[in-house]
């Protein structure tokens, strides 16, 4: 009978370390490192975004501007990410990106987002009594998925398989922007709105390489920017 016990006993102590390991190995501080694990070497490979703009400075004036529907909706599939839009300016993809809650450690805070309605029953609680909004505006700062506003508030890990992801769909891309900005996001969602409608994007070059510029900046990140 003791024998019996001491082997049941053994038999739990067993499946609970398994159950322990198995419940370890994924990193329960994720909210910085998008789903890495622990114990495993950090996920440190070549950059697959602004790689350019790392050591350099770039410019972000282009001959050619058009929406890519395809890469749009592969990389609003993804985990943490609600709408995309991505913009191929010459051979270099600019996405912007409105964030959700089905993945951790897509962003650090703040965040542009007032959700405070959403408690009240409230569309905005800074206006009770007008449920109005525009229409033109994917990203309306209220009760709406998260954005940033600026792209260093994207971790790294993130944004590193978005960019990969490009990357293994479109071969010939050579640089990845990324940001989950909001007015950035609602210049893209018109810019799209003219592409679907058949119009040529070409007379809106000055005005996105201008907003591209102001947003992503050209001066090199490495002295200033830590891969989070």
């Amino acid at each position: 009978m003791n024998n019996r016990r001491f082997g049941l006993a053994i038999l739990c102590f067993s499946c609970l370390i398994g159950l322990c390991g198995c419940f370890s190995w994924y990193d329960q501080n994720s909210a910085t490192n998008y789903g890495s694990r622990n114990g495993e070497t950090r996920q440190d490979t070549t950059r697959a975004y602004q790689t350019e703009q790392q050591n350099s400075l770039v410019s972000h004036q282009h001959s050619t501007l058009e929406m890519n529907p395809f890469l749009s909706e592969q990389v609003a599939a993804m985990d943490g990410v609600n709408s995309c839009i991505v913009m191929m300016a010459d051979q270099t993809a600019y996405v912007a990106i409105m964030i959700d809650n089905t993945a951790t450690g897509t962003k650090s805070t703040p965040t542009e987002t007032n959700n405070g309605g959403t408690v009240r029953g409230l569309y905005n609680p800074s206006t009770p009594f007008n449920d109005y909004a525009d229409p033109n505006l994917l990203a309306t700062g209220t009760n709406s998925y998260d954005t940033v506003k600026n792209h260093e508030q994207i971790t790294h890990l993130f944004k590193q398989k978005i960019a990969e992801k490009i990357r293994l769909l479109n071969p010939l891309v050579s640089d990845v922007y990324i940001s989950a900005n909001r007015d950035y996001i609602n210049e893209l969602n018109r810019l799209a709105q003219e592409a679907w409608k058949g119009q040529d994007l070409k007379p809106y070059l000055p005005m996105f390489d201008s907003l591209s510029e102001r947003i992503f900046g050209t001066l090199p990140t490495i002295p200033t920017q830590s891969e989070q």
